[in-house]
């Protein structure tokens, strides 16, 4: 019997609500290899734009197992433990699709974890790892954040 896939919660809401304002939850994750570098990803269609693992929690998830989550999806890694280091607001902005929304992410340091980095290449053309004086541009308020905080230590 097929599976049907599970439910969407930004798409069901934004056809409810429309572009009307939400705050929008997510998480995302510092990542280090035994050399110190930091792993970042480039999406799909961005060439110029690096972020970290990560993205927006579903309907009750919480932002730990949202982690959890897009770390395994988008680079086929799982997280054993992580570390809760800020939580970061965005000021309500409107996006290019007309959306309205205030971001809140959880921005962790993964302490632990398996496996071999792999993009998707559904939302992740590459994964790689960066030492932090050789940093690319960072996408985001939380990538700005995060660049910053990772110069400082």
């Amino acid at each position: 019997m097929p599976t049907s896939a599970p439910p969407d919660y930004i798409t069901d809401l934004r056809t409810i609500i429309g572009n009307a304002p939400v705050n929008l939850m997510g998480a995302a994750g510092l990542m280090f290899d035994a050399e110190g570098r930091v792993l970042l990803q480039r999406l799909v269609g961005r060439d110029d734009v690096w972020s970290l693992p990560g993205g927006l929690c579903e309907l009750a998830e919480p932002p730990e197992r949202t982690l959890r989550r897009e770390v395994q999806e988008e680079t086929g890694l799982t997280v054993l433990d992580a570390e809760l280091l800020t939580l970061h607001t965005t000021p309500l902005r409107t996006l290019g699709n007309g959306h309205q929304a205030s971001f809140y992410t959880a921005l962790y340091r993964v302490t632990a974890w398996e496996g071999v980095p792999q993009a998707d290449g559904v939302e992740v053309a590459e994964l790689r790892w960066f030492s932090v004086e050789a940093l690319p541009p960072m996408r985001g308020y939380i990538g700005r954040w995060a660049a910053e905080w990772l110069r400082e230590q």
